[in-house]
């Protein structure tokens, strides 16, 4: 009886498929370096006004390396005094932060298949910005979840080292809000979530969350009405989804 071989051609790639190489991370840093390098601008504006407010060197780094959040550190400083209200801080960086919620729920279809550590190391880097750029490869085919790890150690980097030049020539800059440098980045988030622009017909959703968080900025205080406007967006589109499914 002769033995029949074993087929080896290739077996067709799950479309759910993650991985995590050395490769994904070099792509995703190269893919980010330039957003970094543009960057740099509003996190020298960080270390300016951090100076202004009475932050020295060493403690503006170590929150730019540990928090690595520019709207919530900015705000922190519009609440910073000689004894800052931890409570308050708090709160103003849960509100501003809790669109984190939707972003990681979004890469779990993604990031589940990732060992839990890895996956939950992976969304520390996690902004913004790259989390655009993550979610527009992914959906191009992307499968290599370690372009996010990447693209957001090419942002870290930018962004403790541009508030560090900023601390240290501060005096010299004067106010940076002058040159409209707290613009940069919600610029650059604007222009990253063009790939992930659905078209007119499936766009409600995103008209939802905006129209509701300008709504609420009327007559919520401080920043809830990102909590708002990102939560009524977030139900707005995953009905739609359940309509379509």
């Amino acid at each position: 009886m002769t033995d029949v071989p074993a087929d080896r051609s290739p077996q067709p790639t799950s479309p759910m498929l993650a991985t995590f190489t050395r490769d994904g991370f070099a792509r995703g840093f190269r893919m980010a370096t330039p957003l970094a390098l543009s960057g740099v601008l509003f996190s020298v504006a960080f270390g300016v006004l951090a100076r202004e407010a009475g932050l020295p060197l060493g403690s503006t780094i170590l929150m730019s390396a540990t928090v690595f959040a520019g709207a919530s550190q900015m705000a922190a400083l519009d609440l910073w005094s000689a004894a800052p209200p931890i409570l308050v801080l708090a709160l103003a960086t849960f509100a501003i932060n809790v669109r984190h919620v939707v972003m990681g729920a979004a890469l779990r279809p993604w990031f589940s298949k990732l060992p839990s550590a890895t996956a939950h190391f992976s969304l520390w880097f996690m902004t913004d910005a790259n989390w655009a750029m993550s979610m527009a490869e992914h959906r191009k085919g992307e499968r290599d979840a370690a372009i996010l790890v990447g693209s957001g150690v090419a942002l870290w980097l930018g962004w403790v080292s541009g508030g560090a030049v900023g601390h240290l020539v501060g005096a010299a800059l004067g106010d940076p809000r002058v040159f409209a440098a707290d613009v940069v980045v919600p610029a650059f988030f604007a222009l990253m979530l063009t790939p992930l622009w659905p078209g007119l017909a499936r766009a409600w959703p995103w008209a939802i969350a905006a129209g509701v968080a300008v709504a609420a900025h009327t007559v919520l205080p401080g920043y809830w009405h990102v909590i708002v406007g990102g939560l009524a967006g977030s139900l707005a589109a995953a009905w739609a989804e359940r309509r379509t499914a």
